[in-house]
């Protein structure tokens, strides 16, 4: 039984039991940053009460993996392994950029750094080696990268895992909205992981619910409208900042004493930002700052929405042409008479309720069945498709302009 030193009072689990390894990790200044990224990035524009961070969601978890450890997994668990793979849940988002995923696309994209998980095992291997001596180093950042041999993997890397469960209820509490309220203690109660999948003894409604749960959640938080809005705009803006030697790529962020890591947060975004009012010569990245700062989201100029079995290609490929080429926006602003700087083109992708879920089986007579081929309705109903949404967002006052080309070429 591992001996806890402190507990930490969160607002959606309780007190969180922490022992004396898991307490060295949290206060080093590599992990104390993560109280400087917020979970959501900028959701809090949308939804006033999303400023929780990657601090307490990491620690929600790292109790989530100790549930699962102790109430999903039919076999002995040595207080090692248990301290491990708590450590390896505490630790699985140290590499966060600052507005956690909302920048990660703009830096994979533009070649800048690695995956979160990527970079975070770069923190770790510099910055926390010495804390986690009695544990494999290695074994730990495998663990989060989704690379371990040892059968317990799918605990933090899977469509219901650990990291799931937490930022649900946690995201659901925040914003106040019901769709990631998912019934951990009916999971726990019929859930097992086993070597290469997870296992649900009986009654699907509490994996439907949770399935359900996850992509309402994305639908309704992650991808609205607004959210979405605000995201393209301080994802171009950082583009900018860096690309005018206001704001540091990550490349070379873990050189020397790591001071420039540590400071590599939303604090410093916002400084930059507030910087360049002050200092910056391009009339555009002022603008657009100016209008994120007083809540002037750019608006819809098209939407589109399909639904498709998984993995089938998309039908709309056009607002993609425009997202990927600069020629084709060019001709396609030209076209409207906008300045093709205010053309926001973005093609998502919602979770899809099974497409992950390959991993999933119901345990019926002995025998293991697929979840999609379960008695669940819903499932069986919608549970291969995924929505795909094509937008373009645009300038206020452009967005009309853009409606009709886009009635244009539609014909």
């Amino acid at each position: 039984m591992l001996k806890t030193e402190k507990q930490i009072f969160d607002n959606v689990h309780g007190y969180i039991g922490v022992t004396a390894a898991e307490l060295e990790v949290i206060d080093t200044p590599a992990f104390q940053r993560l109280r400087q990224i917020k979970q959501l990035g900028l959701a809090h524009l949308v939804w006033p009460g999303a400023t929780h961070t990657r601090f307490i969601h990491s620690l929600g978890a790292m109790f989530m993996m100790d549930q699962f450890l102790g109430n999903a997994v039919k076999r002995e668990i040595s207080d090692e392994e248990r301290q491990k793979y708590r450590l390896a849940a505490l630790l699985h988002d140290i590499g966060h950029y600052p507005l956690s995923h909302t920048l990660e696309h703009v830096i994979i994209k533009k070649r800048w750094g690695k995956s979160h998980e990527g970079f975070g095992a770069e923190v770790i291997r510099k910055f926390l080696s010495e804390k986690l001596e009695n544990y494999s180093v290695t074994e730990i950042t495998n663990t989060i990268e989704g690379k371990s041999k040892d059968g317990l993997n799918l605990l933090l890397k899977s469509a219901l895992d650990a990291d799931k469960s937490d930022y649900l209820l946690r995201d659901s509490f925040n914003t106040g909205v019901s769709y990631g309220k998912v019934n951990v203690p009916s999971l726990l109660r019929i859930i097992t992981f086993e070597k290469d999948r997870i296992v649900f003894e009986k009654d699907e409604v509490p994996i439907e619910s949770f399935l359900i749960g996850r992509y309402y959640l994305y639908r309704g938080v992650v991808h609205h409208k607004t959210v979405v809005a605000i995201n393209l705009m301080i994802q171009r803006i950082y583009e900018l900042l860096v690309e005018e030697g206001y704001v540091t790529a990550p490349k070379g962020l873990l050189s020397g004493d790591g001071s420039e890591f540590l400071s590599y947060t939303d604090d410093m975004l916002s400084m930059a930002m507030h910087s360049y009012l002050r200092r910056g010569k391009s009339a555009f990245t002022k603008e657009l700052i100016s209008m994120l700062m007083n809540r002037v989201p750019l608006k819809i100029a098209y939407s589109s929405t399909e639904a498709v079995e998984d993995g089938a290609p998309r039908e709309n490929l056009f607002v993609r042409s425009l997202e990927e080429s600069k020629t084709e926006l060019e001709k396609f602003a030209n076209s409207a008479g906008v300045d093709p700087d205010w053309i926001f083109p973005i093609t998502l992708r919602d979770l899809g309720l099974i497409d992950e879920e390959t991993t999933i089986f119901i345990r019926r007579k002995g025998e293991m069945i697929p979840l999609i081929a379960s008695n669940a309705l819903v499932l069986r109903m919608i549970g291969s498709k995924t929505l795909f949404d094509a937008r373009i967002y645009a300038k206020p006052e452009s967005a009309s302009k853009l409606r009709k080309a886009m009635n244009k070429e539609a014909k």
